[in-house]
């Protein structure tokens, strides 16, 4: 594998990871350098993981100030309840963490919401490790397959076994996506009304 390659895709990962929003999702990208340039999937995740975590951390670090003159009140909200589940013990926050990069929430919220507050990052940032480095693995693995069994399927060259794999791939990409990942994770905040207007750190 050329290592510039691998150096490149690095730093495009870690800059739509420093990107507030609007940026695509990393698994995506991910899966895009997988599927036109196949490499070591093992490795390709670990660009992506070290970079996005790196890209979050200084997203984190540089959103206290601009977060808080220019987010709407539902995001301001949608930080808040963050904010209280980070709030806890130094095993729920790496817990919380790690759940919530295991879903399809963009990570950009976890990390505005911890650069809000003077929440200690290091847990975050090792929960965020370990659920993306999971979450990546499955969905680019995933996405190569169905690529793959619907390009066989449309060159007319598809197995049984092939149209199985794509079926079972959609059927999990579907299961995934749908799944009430905020309802499992923010269910004690949703259900509490705020008491207080939000407070953020000084600046």
């Amino acid at each position: 594998m050329d290592f510039v390659q691998l150096v490149i895709e690095w730093i495009i990962v870690f800059g739509i990871n420093i990107i507030p929003a609007f940026a695509p999702p990393t698994w995506v990208v991910l899966a895009y350098f997988y599927i036109a340039h196949p490499q070591n999937l093992l490795l390709l995740i670990l660009i992506g993981v070290t970079a996005s975590t790196t890209g979050r951390y200084v997203l984190a670090i540089s959103s206290r100030k601009v977060f808080t003159k220019f987010a709407s009140e539902e995001k301001k909200e949608e930080m808040e309840l963050i904010r209280n589940k980070l709030r806890k013990g130094t095993v729920k926050k790496f817990l919380f963490s790690m759940l919530f990069s295991l879903g399809p929430f963009p990570s950009n919220s976890l990390f505005i919401a911890v650069g809000t507050t003077r929440i200690r990052i290091t847990e975050i940032l090792a929960g965020f490790f370990v659920g993306r480095t999971i979450s990546y693995l499955f969905l680019v693995f995933t996405s190569e397959k169905i690529y793959t069994s619907l390009e066989a399927a449309i060159t007319g060259s598809a197995s049984i076994g092939t149209l199985i794999i794509e079926i079972i791939g959609v059927i999990a990409l579907l299961a995934f996506f749908l799944f009430d990942w905020k309802k499992l994770l923010l269910k004690d905040e949703l259900s509490k009304k705020p008491k207080r207007r939000f407070e953020y750190a000084p600046k």
